[in-house]
């Protein structure tokens, strides 16, 4: 085999593999959607996809089996099984001494039930658990949020 055959077949397998790359505009096109519309999906990994430096890049075969293993249906109709959720209004330090107050509640107990109201049953909360602080600016509403995350538990599934 000469060195010219040996260098177009390798140039052919590095195209192909090129094509099959795409960037964030070139996936846009690719699944006839907006730019808007892909980073809202990025930022919810919901879209197979890789940021290299500062730019997307995206796997056409990638996009292809994602798209092919959506099931719109049990996405259109999907909810929290189990889900409750509080809300308290007040100014900053009556919401802090809420959330000083439900802690060491907590801390006592170590059962979720004693500051949430509509738990009927005991559900502690294990010794390995990751703690995630985020900041939001959404719409016309900043959010500071504070989540306390662990893998669910079968002894622990509620069913509603």
């Amino acid at each position: 085999m000469s060195f010219i055959y040996l260098l177009n077949s390798l140039l052919l397998k590095i195209n192909h593999i090129m094509d099959d790359i795409l960037n964030l505009q070139q996936a846009c096109s690719f699944l006839g959607v907006s730019e808007r519309t892909i980073i809202k999906l990025l930022k919810e990994e919901h879209i197979p996809a890789r940021k290299i430096g500062r730019e997307w890049r995206f796997s056409k075969n990638a996009l292809i089996e994602w798209i092919s293993s959506g099931d719109s249906y049990t996405y259109n109709n999907r909810e929290d099984p189990y889900a409750i959720y509080e809300d308290s209004t007040g100014n900053l330090k009556e919401l802090m001494n809420t959330i000083s107050t439900k802690l060491a509640k907590l801390n006592e107990t170590n059962d979720i039930r004693t500051i949430v109201d509509g738990i009927n049953d005991s559900i502690t909360i294990p010794d390995n658990l990751r703690l995630s602080v985020s900041y939001k600016q959404k719409g016309d509403l900043e959010r500071l949020s504070f989540k306390l995350c662990w893998p669910l538990r079968d002894d622990f599934k509620i069913n509603p």
